[in-house]
């Protein structure tokens, strides 16, 4: 699965974060590790080299998912490469015409997915683990509304997104319309 939505209409943080190989991960950054069929995310903590995230209680083969905050390492959970996701200072919108052109239901979801960037706001580092922070211990693991993906990508922008999810969702509208 690739980590743009098929066809974005929404903010390139979240349908399109932006992937770099790190040098090295800044405090509040949220970083990604490919796990095959899909991506993991969550809140590097730095200096200690922690990562805030959706993970089972007793370690990532556990799937009754909290957030934890862990090691890089267990965050990991074996793979060598990560990426670090790039957000832009304000929401970026690609040009409805395809939505307007294949209309229905697609036309809804891609305006549900634009009305949610009224919420979108860039915070810092320092900000970002703090609201990531805010969360431990939080339960309410949905894979499909409330994932690692969607709660790392809320503490940067405030915005609860899944490209991974949208992407899929992009799809299914777009069939069906």
């Amino acid at each position: 699965m690739t980590h743009n939505s098929l066809l974005p209409l929404l903010l390139k943080a979240g349908a399109a974060h932006h992937h770099k190989r790190p040098q090295s991960p800044q405090n509040g950054d949220v970083i990604r590790v490919n796990r095959g069929l899909y991506s993991h995310y969550g809140v590097y903590v730095a200096p200690s080299n922690h990562v805030i995230h959706y993970t089972g209680a007793t370690g990532p083969d556990d799937f009754n998912g909290i957030v934890r905050e862990t090691t890089l390492a267990e965050f990991l959970n074996g793979s060598e490469n990560f990426s670090v996701c790039n957000f832009p200072e304000r929401p970026q919108t690609d040009s409805p015409l395809l939505a307007r052109k294949k209309g229905g239901l697609f036309q809804l979801w891609q305006l549900f997915k634009a009305f949610r960037l009224k919420d979108y706001h860039l915070y810092s580092g320092e900000e970002t683990v703090r609201r990531a922070r805010s969360k431990l211990g939080e339960g309410g693991y949905n894979l499909a509304l409330n994932n690692c993906e969607h709660f790392a990508v809320w503490c940067k922008t405030g915005v609860k997104d899944s490209s991974q999810v949208d992407h899929i969702l992009d799809i299914i509208t777009y069939m069906l319309s």
